[in-house]
């Protein structure tokens, strides 16, 4: 009997070795809820909206959409994950055993799935099939968006330095082209929709901080120089690609906040200093778009960052196995990982900015975390709560020269992509063919 078993094993066991096991369970247990990180206390009403899930299919995305799916008033996700079709049996298996366990206790989940390749091909046979629904199945403004979930690029894996194949966009020019051309239905929205647009970010970014310190505005336009910065590892190239995301989605948001203003008629003209003669059109910053740009610092995952940063010879993985119980305990699980991406789905809106100043007024009475009690266009959010980053990630220059130069990239790519397609029309219609599952 187990009873027996137990008792003998463990009877002869003085209560100084029970103290010092009782200790250590306890220690155990600490570590692993510090290691987990905070919870998102927030849940909001998702009844009847649409997620676009935009990301690979790893344990940190798969966990996210099976808690969605499983919130008491859970919301219609499509999942895009960036593969070509045929999707892979193994991936179709589990998002269908994730929708029979959600539909199961909740018969309001909704989970579709979509393969979309990082092509400009893809994304124009996307947007106009999501343009073509029936005027009278869908509301104002056409199909539904609520948030989009970006969540390529945040991985550190050897696949980072493969180049994209002939025709694929990189990450940065994927995410630009996508969003511009969700930007005319995003306007179109009803003002009083609250629509988040979530990039998830790589928590290698500060490792490759100190190469950025030294770039100004000039060093963007010359690709040798900025080629010169980054170093050929893992770790650096990864942070150095998200720290250009999290300065494009600053400037990102500028944009959806100026097209705000300008739509409301609030554009201040201000004095030229270089062209006296000419005015500046400066958005009013008490303006806010009801589209916001939100990035999320993620965690050092367990498969999707510390395995690609260690793992890279025959002897980091014996030493990967021979420590994984202890990577288990000091590293998040996949839903602690998420807690951050629900912390910015689901916060309140914050109006005005974080004033960290202690107040008079507010002696002897519970003050209100504003970091972790709402979100609002361009922040940047980590542990679930809102943090500042470095002044050198704050240059509107920088992010502008930045933005620029992608927007020029990618419209060489799309032309690039129609004239393939006016010279060979039959292949370029074959990669545009998406499969549906279920």
């Amino acid at each position: 009997m187990p009873v027996h078993s137990l008792a003998s094993a463990f009877g002869n066991i003085s209560p100084s070795q029970l103290m010092f096991g009782a200790f250590i369970f306890a220690l155990v247990i600490s570590v692993k809820a510090w290691a987990g990180g905070r919870k998102c206390t927030w849940e909001r009403d998702w009844k009847g909206k649409m997620i676009l899930v935009v990301a690979p299919p790893t344990p940190t995305i798969l966990t996210l959409i099976d808690t969605l799916l499983h919130l008491p008033s859970p919301p219609q996700i499509l999942y895009l994950p960036p593969l070509p079709s045929p999707l892979p049996e193994s991936l179709l298996t589990i998002l269908h055993t994730i929708r029979l366990s959600a539909t199961s206790s909740n018969p309001a989940a909704q989970l579709h799935c979509e393969p979309f390749p990082p092509t400009p091909e893809a994304i124009t046979a996307f947007m106009r099939q999501w343009g073509s629904a029936p005027v009278q199945m869908v509301g104002e403004g056409g199909r539904r968006i609520d948030s989009i979930i970006l969540g390529k690029g945040w991985e550190v894996t050897p696949s980072s330095f493969v180049k994209p194949k002939d025709g694929e966009w990189g990450n940065d020019e994927f995410k630009f082209h996508f969003l511009t051309s969700l930007l005319p239905t995003l306007l179109r929205s009803p003002a009083e929709r609250d629509i988040r647009v979530v990039q998830l970010i790589s928590p290698t970014w500060s490792a490759a901080l100190p190469s950025l310190m030294n770039i100004t505005v000039e060093d963007t336009q010359s690709k040798k120089k900025k080629r010169g910065i980054r170093k050929d590892d893992l770790v650096n190239s990864t942070g150095r690609r998200n720290l250009n995301s999290l300065l494009l989605f600053k400037h990102f948001q500028l944009i959806l906040d100026t097209l705000e203003a300008a739509q409301k008629g609030k554009i201040k003209p201000i004095p030229n200093p270089d062209k006296p003669e000419e005015n500046l059109k400066v958005g009013d910053k008490d303006v806010r778009s009801n589209v916001k740009a939100v990035s999320v610092i993620m965690p050092w995952a367990r498969d999707e960052v510390l395995k690609g940063s260690l793992v890279s010879s025959w002897l980091s993985r014996i030493s990967w196995i021979l420590f994984y119980p202890l990577i288990l305990l000091i590293t998040p699980s996949p839903i602690s990982s998420v807690q951050s991406i629900l912390f910015a789905l689901s916060a309140p809106v914050r109006q005005g900015e974080i004033d960290d100043t202690p107040k008079v007024a507010d002696q002897g009475k519970e003050v209100v975390d504003q970091r972790r009690n709402g979100v609002a266009g361009g922040d940047v959010v980590r542990d679930c709560a809102v943090v500042d980053l470095p002044p050198v990630l704050s240059d509107p220059a920088l992010a502008k020269a930045l933005y620029d130069e992608l927007e020029k990239e990618v419209e060489k790519g799309v032309q690039r992509s129609k004239e393939q397609q006016k010279q060979n029309p039959a292949k370029v219609d074959e990669k545009q063919k998406v499969g549906k599952a279920d």
